[in-house]
């Protein structure tokens, strides 16, 4: 049995002798390189002289290049007059620092980027917006003038009645830009054959298939002549969901006629590249005795300058968590969506749930302190007891047992010699898994692009190679799906080889929002079933039995009293034909839906996704009291992600996503100052966290299958990283002994210094 053992990755061998193939491993003969010039200004018109550097043999690429083809795409906004547009190079006005107004191509990647000082750029700078409610008054000028606002989304949900009596408690919450911080950053080779008109890419983009259709888009290149190949990658956590690169690169390649290639510098990455959600929060809490019955939610998102090609579904993503795992009866949440001059913001680990955790999950913490109830006591009350449960949003949540979740969570929690800087925090989140159906919200026509394909195939010697165009950054895919192929032919996992990444395979629409382990691998699974099934076909025609006779059962095929492996067999059906037929081949295509999904009802519900895993996380923290610094004492992670393919992988997932986390709680954070200027350029100033600050984590593992997926598997890569700001601030509650009235993240230690003040 290969599911559920923890096998050491496959991959890995590869990785650790320096065998990875990653972008910048990928070299083309006559190949160009591609230096991006950039905004000075987070607002200023420009105008660029680029003869110095073509003197010198460079070509200079501007907007003046780009009219033939259409602005970036976004796919979810139902209105494209409210969309900004976004070209592939600035016209005439760059509206954040960094912002790229032309491209400079050259032999040598240290050339080109020498030759962007020599450019003459003219600028006429204008004064920033910084601040989104400073972009939304009455005296504001309007970033994009075609629009007549700043505000380019706005919308209110409302679900169940509005109760008549309640109590209250109000906060407001501020939650920082933040980076994905790949190890690797953005990556792209782009190949233009004008006999043909094909456009070949290598990117280590998340989301092939759906930027092969946005290429097609801007370019009005048939999409059967697009093809994106990704090769390995270090890491994306919705970095890598970033469409600019790739439009850059291509064009550059469709002007010159050669293949060029394109590495985002860790500067690039951090000035310019897609941020994390920048979210203001009004936040209230309704509550009658010990009964939890509402939330009414305004959130004022900064979303930059433009539209990422994704928003606004990470704003959208979060309404179920808006009420979590509680009996809530009533949520009303209204958006406003604001432009700024800054970069934009897009799809960054947990698509937009972190910050709705910390909002819920704190304002339950502040309840049980006003009103005196215990807190355990109070999430016991309301939490959904019986599942699968609809709740007032469309969420049909599958499957997992809160209370005793929670019981597990907290008894790993006793803390001997507790002094009053030392606090305990416990949070609670359901973790989604497959699916975009909340996209329905605001598309006016409903669509359902939530599938995954594989092409599955065994050969004459027994080998199976498995094809997805769907990839992987570094999260055990390969291992993963050789697994559940193994397991269900009973062949050695050595004889399973999987190829990822290429949209020339099946289709698909990507790698983001814990949607794998749901969906891609219960697609490999059916595929293995499929071809298995397909097996016992072709052999009950060659000894000309009924299928029911044939039964193959940890590799060995049984045929009335005859026995063969699984290998014997396969040869036969090749070698044999004549006795089968014409069609001999064992191959399989086999393209699923993400499982109990639907579209957004007259009422605006939907379930947002297919499964809904349990992360409840615990923490210890020690605060000291003369320089604010938080020390993180014991950190305990319950996780019910259904059945578990490979335990050591989701445990490293755990740990990887709890990191980021506590990054997000205690460290990182982009910021700007009143010149829109950012005040993070390298990690000498953007901190993340290091091993002195990352704790030893307790991992505990609850099962619970879910009934929607084939395999009962839910997704987990995000959990870890949803959680942390929710239990590190409570902890800091619990210090405190009532609530925090105005909370942001991170929390510096100035913010907590100030906190223990007011305390004393």
């Amino acid at each position: 049995m290969y599911i559920g053992s923890s096998v050491k990755r496959v991959e890995d061998l590869r990785f650790l002798t320096g065998k990875g193939r990653y972008i910048d491993d990928i070299y083309f003969p006559n190949m160009l390189y591609m230096a991006v010039l950039r905004s000075n200004y987070a607002w200023a018109k420009f105008k660029i002289d680029p003869k110095r550097v073509e003197e010198r043999g460079f070509s200079v690429i501007t907007f003046e290049d780009t009219k033939e083809f259409s602005p970036l795409p976004n796919f979810f906004v139902s209105d494209p007059k409210r969309v900004p547009k976004e070209y592939i190079l600035a016209k005439d006005e760059a509206k954040y620092f960094g912002e790229p107004i032309g491209l400079v191509i050259g032999r040598d990647r240290y050339e080109v980027y020498d030759a962007l000082e020599l450019i003459d750029v003219d600028y006429e700078p204008r004064e920033p917006i910084t601040d989104p409610f400073k972009a939304i008054g009455p005296n504001s000028p309007t970033l994009h003038k075609e629009l007549g606002s700043n505000i380019v989304y706005s919308d209110i949900f409302e679900y169940g009645e509005e109760p008549n009596d309640y109590n209250y408690i109000e906060k407001k919450i501020r939650y920082n830009r933040i980076l994905p911080a790949p190890l690797e950053t953005n990556g792209v080779i782009a190949e233009f054959d004008k006999i043909s008109g094909n456009l070949t890419i290598y990117a280590n983009t998340q989301v092939p298939q759906v930027f092969k259709t946005a290429l097609g888009i801007i370019f009005n290149i048939p999409r059967s002549k697009v093809r994106i190949i990704v090769p390995d990658t270090g890491g994306g956590f919705g970095g890598k969901i970033f469409l600019k690169p790739i439009a850059m690169t291509a064009l550059a390649s469709i002007i010159t006629g050669r293949p060029v290639k394109y590495i985002e510098t860790r500067y690039e990455h951090i000035i310019s590249a897609i941020h994390g959600p920048d979210r203001h929060y009004t936040a209230k809490i309704l509550y009658k005795g010990d009964e939890l019955v509402g939330a009414i939610i305004d959130l004022v998102e900064d979303f930059g300058a433009y539209l990422h090609t994704y928003q606004p579904l990470p704003i959208l993503r979060q309404i179920y968590q808006l009420v979590g795992p509680y009996k809530m009866k009533y949520l009303k949440f209204r958006v406003s969506g604001v432009v700024t001059n800054k970069p934009p913001t897009g799809a960054y680990r947990g698509l937009g749930i972190p910050p709705a955790v910390l909002v819920l999950e704190n304002l339950v913490k502040s309840v049980s302190k006003v009103s005196g109830i215990d807190e355990m006591e109070l999430r016991m009350k309301n939490f959904i007891d019986k599942l699968p449960y609809e709740h007032i949003t469309g969420a049909v949540y599958d499957s997992g047992n809160y209370r005793e979740a929670l019981k597990k969570l907290v008894s790993q929690l006793e803390v001997k010699d507790k002094d009053k800087y030392t606090g305990i925090g416990i949070a609670f989140a359901l973790e989604p898994g497959s699916s975009l159906a909340f996209q329905t919200l605001v598309v006016n026509k409903p669509r359902t692009p939530y599938y995954e394909g594989v092409y599955m195939r065994m050969d004459s010697g027994g080998d199976v190679t498995v094809f997805l165009s769907t990839n992987t950054m570094g999260t055990g895919h390969e291992t993963s799906i050789s697994q559940v192929v193994a397991d269900v032919l009973g062949i050695p996992i050595d004889d399973v080889k999987v190829i990822l990444g290429d949209t020339a395979g099946p289709p698909g629409t990507g790698f983001y929002g814990s949607r794998f382990s749901v969906v891609g691998i219960s697609a490999v699974y059916t595929a293995a079933l499929k071809l298995k099934e397909k097996m016992r076909e072709y052999l009950a025609k060659m000894f000309n039995v009924e299928k029911d006779e044939v039964k193959i059962d940890n590799g060995i095929v049984k045929i009335s009293n005859k026995s063969f492996s699984i290998k014997e067999a396969v040869n036969m059906i090749y070698n044999r034909s004549y006795l089968i037929g014409n069609e001999i081949g064992l191959d399989v295509s086999v393209t699923i839906n993400s499982y109990n999904v639907n579209i957004a009802d007259d009422k605006r519900r939907v379930n947002f996704s297919t499964t809904y895993g349990v992360n409840a996380h615990g923490v210890v923290i020690k605060v000291d009291k003369d320089t604010g610094f938080i020390k993180i004492l014991k950190y305990v992670v319950l996780s019910d992600c259904g059945t578990m393919i490979n335990p050591m992988i989701v445990d490293g997932q755990l740990m990887g996503g709890t990191t980021m986390g506590i990054g997000a709680s205690l460290l990182e954070k982009v910021e700007y100052d009143e010149n829109g200027i950012p005040k993070q350029t390298s990690f000498a100033d953007y901190w993340i966290p290091s091993a002195e600050e990352v704790p030893t984590f307790e991992i505990q593992h609850m099962i619970s299958p879910s009934p929607f997926t084939p395999l009962g598997t839910k997704g987990v890569a995000e959990g870890g990283a949803t959680v942390p700001p929710a239990a590190i601030i409570n902890a800091l509650e619990d210090i405190l002994k009532k609530p925090i009235d105005r909370i942001e993240i991170p929390i510096t230690p100035e913010y907590v210094l100030q906190l223990i003040n007011d305390m004393s």
